[in-house]
This record gives structure tokens, C-alpha cells and sequence, in this order.
């Protein structure tokens, strides 16, 4: 009777055990060590902004209607045409970027608006065969982009609202992360 009797006792703290032990687990992790919160590379905006495409012309001066990339979302990056070497390393990173996405690289266009009228370099053009070249009919588009020399990478959504803005020397893992969150939907 009595090995019979440990036996059950047994079984019964097994199954309190079990049942307890996720509980104490859960709440040592949520109030004596939290993990990390996870640290965003770009700037959510606190409102999106619609972005005029009526203010973007493409490089032969047509201009750009919103309808040509519905559905796609915009990875845009200001500079000037004359591209120095962190400009360059921005253009790399956004192609990186758009190419580590896999099936999903078609939902992502990169436009590369130049801010003054500068042609920009044909071995340059030639190493983005994807990049769309843009230039801004208006300053106000310049400033809602983050200035003319702001080199942000302003990431616009498939419904043409400006919704983050990431830095141009942001760390590759975490934006190519972040983009592909994104673009996913």
C-alpha cells in the first residue's frame, strides 16, 4: 500500500510541476529579466504623409503617376546627381537590400531623386539597371524628404503614404530585416 500511495504522490507532484513551472518560468522572464526590446533601424513617422506624386518627374521629364506603382512599395533616396562615395555605398545598400528579399523584390521600386540637375555617372546607372531616376518638380517635396542634402531613404507604402524614414548609413542587416517586414503585406 504505501509504494502504491508514493506512487500517486509522485504522479501528483509531476502533474502540479508541469502545470506550474511555465508560470514561475513566464514571470521570472516578464519581471526579473526582461528581454531586450527590439531596436528599429528607421523612424516610424508619427503621421504618414501622402507623398505628391505630382511633384515627381521622371528623368526625361515626364511625370510620375502614382497608378505606375500601385502596389509596390517606394524606397526613395535624395542626392545630388554628382554621387560621392556614401552616396554610392546608399545606392548599394537599398539594391542589397531589395535583392535579399527574394519572391518578394518585385513589391519594392528604388527611386533615386536627384536634387539638382546633374547626370549622374553611366558606370553608376549601369550597376542599378533597376534604379529609377526622378527629379522634383517643387522644393516642398525636397523638405518633406528630408531636405537636400538630408539623405534619408524614405520608404513610401503601396497606398503612397510616407510612413518611415531610415538613414542613409543605417546597418544592413536591420534595414533588410525591417524592409522585408514590411513589404511583406
Amino acid at each position: 500500500m504505501r509504494a502504491a500511495q508514493r506512487r500517486g504522490r509522485l504522479t501528483l507532484l509531476a502533474i502540479v510541476a508541469v502545470c506550474v513551472l511555465p508560470l514561475l518560468a513566464a514571470l521570472y522572464f516578464r519581471f526579473v529579466s526582461p528581454p531586450e526590446a527590439a531596436v528599429m533601424v528607421g523612424q516610424p513617422l508619427a503621421e504618414p504623409l501622402p507623398l505628391p506624386f505630382e511633384m515627381l518627374q521622371g528623368w526625361e521629364g515626364a511625370v510620375l503617376e502614382h497608378p505606375d506603382v500601385s502596389g509596390k512599395w517606394l524606397a526613395i533616396f535624395a542626392s545630388p546627381g554628382a554621387c560621392d562615395e556614401r552616396c554610392q555605398h546608399t545606392l548599394y545598400l537599398t539594391r542589397q537590400a531589395r535583392t535579399a528579399q527574394g519572391r518578394n523584390m518585385a513589391r519594392l521600386e528604388r527611386l533615386w531623386l536627384i536634387t539638382d540637375g546633374t547626370t549622374p555617372a553611366a558606370e553608376l546607372l549601369a550597376a542599378h539597371p533597376d534604379l529609377v531616376l526622378v527629379k522634383a518638380s517643387d522644393a516642398q517635396l525636397l523638405t518633406l524628404l528630408g531636405g537636400a542634402e538630408g539623405r534619408k531613404i524614405n520608404l513610401v507604402d503601396r497606398r503612397g503614404f510616407l510612413v518611415f524614414r531610415y538613414p542613409d548609413d543605417a546597418d544592413p542587416k536591420g534595414f533588410i530585416r525591417e524592409l522585408g517586414k514590411l513589404i511583406k503585406f
